[in-house]
């Protein structure tokens, strides 16, 4: 059997787009565990406790909250290879027990309404299938661009029975890892371990995450 390692390295090696060249496991900008743990002070989950880490990718977070707070973690992405590597990885990780992974789109995760007590996500995300699986009271934390001219945290909130409890512009922070990475996307190009056109791949996407705001934001559904 594969270790970690050995499973990831073959998910990079089937799947080089930008998001995984940049990111890796955690697949999108801010998607990382300290970004994470910052948006659940106060609010951990238990282990009593249903996550839905929604557009999941390979399941780095959902794994992560599985294996640090004993919570049931569901996982759902329309990527049927990212959804098998995160099978793959829960078994080695010895979290397979409270690890869920779904091969569904984020409008519809085929979760029951009212069941999930927290929903995570990074960019990708369906506001009402948010809100239609949140128990009343359950948490949506979300790390994101928030584009200009799109809705505010506030504006989804006042029109989806949520209230905004956490609201942090990070997009210093953002911007700052996002150079670091395409500098080492040109290092890795000028050293032969990735190519020109993957290069290029990386800048473009890098470029696309720019135009707003980079932010944490967590909501309560009031009801």
């Amino acid at each position: 059997m594969m270790n970690k390692t050995q499973r990831l390295q073959r998910w990079y090696d089937e799947n080089a787009t930008a998001d995984s060249l940049l990111f890796g496991e955690f697949m999108h900008l801010g998607a990382n565990q300290t970004i994470l743990k910052v948006g659940l002070l106060g609010v951990e989950p238990g282990e009593e406790s249903v996550v839905l880490d929604m557009a999941c990718a390979v399941g780095g977070n959902a794994r992560w909250l599985a294996s640090l707070y004993g919570c049931t973690v569901y996982g759902n992405d329309i990527d049927e290879q990212a959804i098998a590597t995160a099978n793959d990885l829960a078994r080695i990780e010895g979290v397979e027990d409270r690890c869920n992974f779904l091969v569904a789109p984020v409008e519809d995760t085929g979760l029951e309404a009212n069941s999930v007590d927290l929903v995570v996500s990074t960019d990708v995300f369906d506001i009402d299938e948010v809100v239609r699986v949140l128990k009343p009271g359950g948490r949506f934390l979300l790390s994101a661009l928030f584009r200009l001219g799109a809705e505010t945290p506030e504006e989804i909130a006042s029109g989806h029975g949520l209230e905004v409890e956490l609201r942090r512009d990070v997009t210093e922070l953002a911007q700052t890892f996002l150079h670091s990475k395409e500098e080492e996307a040109r290092l890795l190009q000028k050293s032969n371990v990735i190519t020109d056109r993957q290069l290029v791949q990386v800048i473009n996407d890098a470029l696309r995450r720019r135009g707003g705001h980079h932010m944490l934001v967590r909501w309560r559904k009031t009801a």
